[in-house]
């Protein structure tokens, strides 16, 4: 089970370039639990919590075929243990969950009967993905506060669905979803504006915990104001629309000098050729030979297997197939390397008396280069990323700079709009008790955030 778990944590953190596992001080100690989730991410979300939640965890697939599966189950919970149910079954592309099964409160139900004074919990745990079928994106797992197993199978699934809900952030459609993350950019860069000793960008953690707070207002005031809510909804959405038009987002309104002058822009050209005067190399090469092909052989492997199937499933398997592909071929290509510099039958054996470099390499056992180069071929594929990520943003910030230059470009109006939408939606959350407030008191087991909501006297 620890080695399958690091493999877990191992995998994750190189699929995944930032994974935050928030509150995990509600995980209990000293009983077992039950923890439910929904399931956006297919095969994802068994891995990152498998991998990434701490304590024993008990192997359960999902269907419980018969009573002695339930009780043997429910016993090792009573004993202590941990075991993740996703009540939906099956993955799904839905900004809320789906009908769930009770399989879940079964085994909370039945195991509560076995255990004694320490009586097993349910753990309701939330998993946010910035965006799931993209390499080196971002993912946080929320763990929600312990709650008491009560009341028959129906109510207990009643209750488990609302807060599996509550912990996805659930929306009825994926634009209200979008609008809450693009609100809560907006306020952060208020916030910065105002406070300029907070970081440029906090963790997706501290992300995922501004669009619960930003939720959990944004349903209150639409409750109690729908029609001043209406009218800041459509602001929202008309300033965004204009940033997106210019590629621009919330946080690069706040960010231009006073001064504009040409160190920034000189300081961006120098990290782009920086970066590109690396990848333009031995990096690049390496990072091409190492992915490329096993790349194409997903991809043509999802083209011919997986178009009839869903999209979590279809990331799956081309998940299944990488964890084939790649180290296949990069043992091939470090023994195709390792045999070109080492070999006295290599093409390049011949050229080794007139250079020093490959008169040492052929000097070089091949035992010793191998594992280096089988080492090197996927770390060139990270390095390449890295420097890619270091380029992008240097272009992004040069294409900022000839804005900020740009006199026909209105900034200080687009300042001043934002500024003002950020001071309305800004106000609205100082004047409320929210998620993550020192005062915040825990909505009811099975009631949405902004049923706990409050005003500030």
């Amino acid at each position: 089970m620890g080695i399958q778990n690091w493999f877990n944590r191992t995998l994750m953190s190189t699929w995944f370039r930032e994974i935050s596992v928030i509150d995990n001080e509600n995980l209990p100690k000293d009983r077992g639990s039950v923890m439910v989730s929904w399931h956006p991410g297919g095969l994802y979300d068994k891995m990152l919590t498998k991998g990434l939640i701490p304590g024993e965890q008990i192997y359960f697939d999902g269907m419980i075929d018969d009573e002695s599966e339930l009780d043997l189950i429910a016993n090792q919970v009573a004993n202590g243990a941990s075991v993740i149910v996703f009540p939906e079954g099956e993955s799904h592309e839905s900004p809320k969950p789906k009908q769930i099964r009770d399989c879940a409160a079964k085994i909370a139900l039945r195991s509560a009967e076995l255990a004694g004074e320490n009586k097993p919990v349910i753990v309701p745990v939330g998993i946010h993905y910035s965006r799931k079928y993209y390499f080196r994106e971002r993912v946080a797992l929320t763990i929600e506060r312990p709650i008491e197993i009560t009341g028959t199978i129906d109510e207990l699934s009643s209750i488990i669905s609302s807060e599996i809900s509550r912990a996805s952030h659930s929306s009825d459609n994926w634009q209200d979803r979008v609008l809450i993350w693009k609100a809560r950019s907006i306020i952060r860069a208020e916030r910065l504006r105002k406070n300029p000793d907070l970081k440029q960008r906090g963790s997706y953690g501290e992300e995922v915990l501004g669009a619960r707070r930003v939720r959990a207002a944004w349903e209150w005031f639409a409750k109690e104001n729908p029609e001043s809510c209406k009218l800041l909804e459509n602001r929202t959405k008309e300033h965004m629309s204009k940033l997106e038009s210019f590629s621009l987002k919330p946080r690069y309104i706040d960010t231009r000098p006073k001064s504009v002058t040409n160190k920034g822009f000189l300081i961006s050209i120098w990290w782009l050729c920086f970066a590109w005067s690396f990848m333009l190399g031995f990096v690049t090469l390496s990072a091409i030979i190492g992915s490329l092909p096993p790349f194409l052989a997903v991809v043509a492997g999802d083209w011919l297997i997986s178009t009839k199937l869903s999209q979590s499933r279809r990331g799956a398997m081309k998940l299944y197939m990488s964890f084939v592909a790649y180290p296949i071929w990069w043992a091939i290509t470090a023994w195709a390397f390792t045999w070109t510099l080492t070999s006295d039958g290599s093409p390049l054996a011949k050229f080794a008396e007139y250079s020093v470099i490959l008169e040492f390499l052929f000097a070089v056992p091949s035992y010793a280069v191998f594992p280096l180069l089988l080492w090197w071929m996927p770390m060139a594929g990270k390095l390449q990323i890295k420097l890619q990520s270091k380029a992008t943003i240097a272009w992004r910030r040069m294409r900022l700079w000839v804005m900020w230059r740009n006199p026909s470009f209105d900034w200080d109006k687009l300042c001043d709009e934002q500024s003002k939408l950020a001071v309305d939606l800004v106000k609205i959350g100082d004047n409320l008790v929210l998620p993550g407030d020192d005062d915040w008191v825990e909505p009811l087991a099975g009631m949405e955030d902004f049923t706990a909501v409050s005003q500030r006297e």
